[in-house]
Formats: structure tokens, sequence, C-alpha cells
């Protein structure tokens, strides 16, 4: 026969563990909701039968929720009062509760998570609307010589800030009219194998090339900005020895000037090349 003793200490224990908490509500609205208000979200896990207290929301600190979300006490559903906008807030942390007169709390609290779903409303940017760049004679193809930047203001990783680069013209289109090629993911500029070929004919430059950044990945509908790329083509060398005559008038009371640079790829002096001067005293010999 089990002891009087332990019957009661098994009825104890689940008395003497701590109640599970409820599980995270998840809610998504879409952004900028144009539709009628108040927009009715999701149903509460609200107690069915009648449970005493007054329903409660608050935000993830304990303070009241002072914002666009209310809770219907008749239908024990979660509401929102107004359009919301991702890049303004995209998260909010709410907690529902049952709370008597006294602030006793009688059911809860619910932790609910509610997620602004975002939309394509914002327009792609380049940080400057003119780029300008030099390339000389015997310029390998397919080697980046410019790299384009642009930025979205939707959410990252979905499709709405997803960019493209695109060439859409280039002025003027002789000896060919596809002398460059633009990677449309990395945004990497170069010569094509038919620009590599024909840059000797093309010395009188530059070349004008109108660029597009669109958002969406490689779907055909996107919010889409340009920005020139202004192409001047030297002769080989000379860029390198403008830049030697550029610095040299500064280096010109230097003892010892010493120059250093460095081009991408080991072309020379693309526009990715760093140039720098150094000016150093000779040492006295010992």
């Amino acid at each position: 026969m089990v002891p009087a003793w332990l019957w009661l200490l098994c009825l104890s224990i689940p008395q003497a563990l701590p109640e599970a908490q409820p599980a995270e509500l998840y809610v998504e609205v879409p952004e900028n909701y144009g539709g009628n208000f108040p927009l009715y979200l999701a149903k509460l896990p609200l107690p069915r039968e009648e449970a005493e207290g007054q329903v409660v929301l608050s935000g993830d600190s304990g303070r009241a929720a002072e914002g666009p979300f209310a809770v219907d006490p008749e239908s024990g559903f979660l509401l929102v009062t107004r359009a919301l906008d991702r890049e303004e807030q995209a998260e909010y942390q709410l907690q529902v509760s049952l709370e008597t007169k006294d602030g006793h709390v009688s059911w809860g609290p619910q932790p609910v998570h509610v997620h602004v779903k975002d939309e394509n409303d914002q327009v792609p940017r380049f940080p400057q609307a003119v780029y300008r760049a030099q390339l000389s004679q015997g310029t390998r193809p397919d080697i980046p010589f410019l790299f384009l930047e642009a930025s979205d203001g939707d959410e990252p990783g979905t499709a709405n800030s997803d960019l493209r680069f695109h060439i859409l013209s280039q002025a003027p289109a002789q000896p060919s009219p596809d002398m460059f090629q633009l990677e449309p993911r990395l945004g990497s500029l170069a010569l094509s194998p038919k620009g590599s070929t024909s840059l000797d004919q093309a010395l009188e430059g530059p070349y004008q090339l109108l660029v597009q950044v669109k958002d969406m990945g490689d779907q055909a509908s996107g919010h889409q900005a340009t920005a020139t790329i202004d192409v001047s083509i030297v002769e080989s060398g000379k860029r390198g020895r403008d830049l030697r005559l550029g610095l040299g008038a500064r280096l010109g009371s230097c003892p010892t000037p010493t120059l250093q640079g460095k081009g991408l790829g080991g072309q020379e002096w693309g526009t990715h090349a760093h140039m720098h001067a150094q000016c150093t005293t000779p040492q006295p010999t010992q």
C-alpha cells in the first residue's frame, strides 16, 4: 500500500511547478494598408469561460501601449487603427493580459510579435549622379575598372531590395555599340572583348554610359534609378604620367620624393588604382 504522505506529495508537485508561459503569437500587418480601419489582425487565445478582469494591452516593457494597436473586448481580436510604415518601425512587441480592478493578473500575459510586412515603396538610389573613369590602350577585357553601388530602403533579403545593374545606352555607339559590360548583381563595369579590341580606334572619347539600378531582382517590374558614367580613353601610360606630373608639383621642395602606386589586377592605373607620394630626407652616412 502506498503511504498517505506519498499521495499528498504527488498531489502537491503540480501546484509547486510554475505555470507554462504561453507561446508567442506571431502576427503580420501589411505595410501602408489602404483599406478600412480598424483592421482586425488575429484572434487572441483569451479564456473561453467568463474570466474575471478586463483586457489590457501593453508593450514589452510593461508600460501601457500607446500606439496603433487595440483589442476588441467582445470578439477578442487584436486590431490596428492606422496604416504602418515598415521603414519607421518594422517590429512591435506587445503583451495581452486580463487584469482585475486591483491590478491582479487573472490571465496572461500573452506575448504578441507584430511584424510589418514590407511593401516595395522605396526607390533605389545611386550615391552620385555622375561617375568618371579613365582607360588606357591595352586594357584587358573582363577586368572591372569601376564598381557601382546603390542603396534601397526596403527590407533586406527580399525581392523589394534585390538590386540589378544594367547599361541602358552607350554614346557614341562606334566602333561597337557594346564596348562595355556591367555585371548585373555586383555592379562591376569592365571592357567587353569587343571593346578591348576596338579601344585603339576610340581615342577621341569620352564614352557616356547611361546605367540603371532596379529592384525586384530579375522581375520586369520594380523601381529604378539612373546615373551617368563618363569613360575617357587615354594613350597607354598617359594617365600614369599625368598623375606623376600632378604629384611632382607638390613634391618640388622635397629632397627625395618617392612615388608609389598600385593598380587593380595589375592593370596600368585603372579607376581603382591608388597613388601616394612620400617625402623622405636622405639619412647621413655613418
